[in-house]
């Protein structure tokens, strides 16, 4: 009996030593956020409207897979809204200490995202087709990353190819002011994550 309480105990303090280490890591990663992060889940209703928006609209694209990893990784409790996200970001992945993984979105991008150029002189739907677009790819980007990839370089040319996969897919749906529109949403998407790219991969 006495061993077995001896096991029991050794069990407990090595439990409760790993909550404590994955607490730390929870803290940690919700830290290099930018602090104040919340799970997407039913708790945030106005989030999770806005994320089944953008959801409803890869599926009208017919990007499928896309949506269906991006409702996983909110199904897993690894999608996480940051309101205070740094450095001009929509997305980031985060890993801590190799037992936190977690996408955060930047809560401001996904409730009510600014018109990005709005002194250029494109139409409003165009602009907004952009953010959107330009949304799900930097979300495509850190799922890259969640699923194992580490290269950056390599991460912007599947993000680069997915914009593109994308406009392939709708180039013949669209047509007159509306295609105009989504080519120039593609072709700023491109054009910014291939800069981005270029930044990224000069650093390392």
């Amino acid at each position: 009996m006495k061993a077995l309480l001896q096991v029991a105990l050794a069990v407990a303090i090595v439990a409760s030593t790993y909550f404590a280490i994955v607490r730390v890591a929870e803290e940690k990663a919700g830290s290099l956020a930018g602090g104040g992060t919340s799970r997407l889940d039913r708790q945030s209703p106005k989030e999770m409207n806005a994320f089944g928006a953008l959801l409803d609209q890869l599926r009208s694209w017919d990007e499928m897979a896309l949506a269906a990893s991006l409702s996983r990784l909110r199904d897993d409790g690894d999608l996480w809204v940051a309101p205070r996200l740094a450095g001009e970001r929509s997305a980031i992945f985060v890993s801590s200490l190799g037992l936190v993984s977690r996408v955060y979105v930047q809560r401001r991008e996904l409730l009510t995202p600014e018109l990005p150029f709005p002194d250029l002189d494109v139409p409003e739907p165009a602009q907004r087709t952009f953010a959107t677009i330009r949304l799900a790819g930097t979300l495509f980007h850190e799922l890259q990353h969640y699923d194992g990839l580490e290269d950056e370089g390599t991460t912007y040319d599947r993000e680069i190819a997915w914009y593109r996969g994308l406009g392939q897919t709708m180039a013949d749906r669209l047509q007159g002011e509306e295609k105009r529109g989504f080519e120039w949403a593609i072709d700023s998407a491109v054009q910014s994550a291939a800069a981005a790219r270029e930044k990224a991969t000069s650093m390392i």
